[in-house]
């Protein structure tokens, strides 16, 4: 990419929304339509059983790369259903989420655990989708207080080298799965604070440096008003991105869009 136009990543977490075969099809199209597309990394996250698929038939040199949707903290032992981060290494993923809104809301799962899980990838050399976000549509100062108590437990521990590994992905809850998405001003005000905390625990360059995507209710109609925002780094969807077609036109349209602001 050219150094002066603003660093990006696309993500699109599958869920449980595409089945096996469908999965490996959607991949191998995807990375056909982004063949000579070059500008910045494109990531999936499929269900685990078809991971191993998907990036056998991947070139190495694709933007199109593979995540896991979750993982356990330790990297062996007896954790019945758990997947390790070395095991999603092992098949070929180099990205993992970790802190998804549905895995709290379902799993009851917690900062600390969630801290136990970055603290294990970014070690291990995975490169986290670190989910973050309000629970419920409040004001400016009540949303900056929970990203910022969320943060700082999920990031304890968690060293400034290993903190460059990170993208940060605000996901209100209340607009995930949403048709319609937060205010444009409101994405903004979130991801400035979000790098604001970031400089606070590691320095401006890190904060510079890290991507902050958004996820929650990203269409065909509003990605491009997002990503044009100063502080947004990424678009992280799952209505978008489980169809080749409207995944590709996504990375290629914002690509172009982001040349021309540059």
């Amino acid at each position: 990419m050219e150094n002066n136009v603003k660093h990006f990543i696309c993500g699109s977490g599958w869920k449980m929304v595409n089945g096996y075969q469908d999965s490996i099809r959607i991949a191998r199209e995807l990375q056909e339509k982004l063949k000579d597309f070059h500008d910045y990394p494109v990531v999936i996250f499929p269900s685990f059983p078809v991971i191993p698929e998907i990036t056998k038939h991947l070139n190495p040199d694709s933007v199109v790369k593979v995540g896991g949707q979750d993982m356990f903290w330790e990297l062996d032992g007896a954790y019945t259903g758990e997947v390790s981060g070395q095991m999603l290494l092992d098949i070929g993923c180099r990205y993992v989420e970790i802190n998804h809104q549905e895995r709290r809301r379902y799993l009851k799962e917690d900062n600390q655990m969630s801290n136990r899980k970055l603290k294990t990838a970014v070690k291990i050399g995975l490169h986290p989708f670190l989910c973050v976000g309000e629970e419920l549509k409040e004001s400016d100062e009540q949303v900056q207080a929970f990203i910022q108590k969320q943060l700082e437990e999920l990031l304890d521990g968690v060293s400034k080298e290993e903190a460059r590994r990170i993208i940060f992905a605000y996901e209100p809850m209340w607009a995930i799965g949403k048709k319609s998405t937060a205010d444009l001003s409101h994405i903004q005000m979130v991801h400035h604070y979000i790098r604001s905390v970031v400089a606070s625990l590691y320095g401006s360059d890190v904060a510079e440096a890290v991507y902050i995507v958004y996820g929650g209710g990203v269409n065909m109609e509003t990605y491009l008003d997002i990503a044009a925002l100063p502080d947004v780094n990424g678009l992280f969807t799952t209505g978008c991105g489980v169809n080749a077609e409207t995944y590709s036109e996504l990375a290629i349209t914002t690509a172009v869009m982001l040349k021309r602001m540059s």
